[in-house]
């Protein structure tokens, strides 16, 4: 039962989780595209490839990033004899 109780919590922080970055994301996207835009008017970070992509896709990747630490943590509470 005491497995029980620890997944549901964490499910329930993953969710609340979620739930301030479904608010913060806006800003966090606003933010990404500004460095974009700036990155690509200066000369000295636009010559890297792929840096304009991975500023565009760091909003994307923070999604995941809430999952994977929940389901890393049910796994190991999981495991916990």
């Amino acid at each position: 039962m005491n497995k029980i109780l620890a997944v549901i919590i964490v499910v329930a922080m993953v969710a609340v989780c979620y739930l301030l970055m479904l608010v913060v994301m806006p800003v966090i996207t606003d933010l990404a595209s500004t460095a974009n835009t700036t990155m690509a008017t200066s000369s000295n970070l636009s010559n890297y490839p792929g840096s304009a992509e991975a500023v565009v896709a760091a909003p994307w990747i923070l999604w995941f990033v809430p999952g994977c630490i929940g389901m890393a943590v049910i796994i190991i509470i999981l495991k916990r004899p």
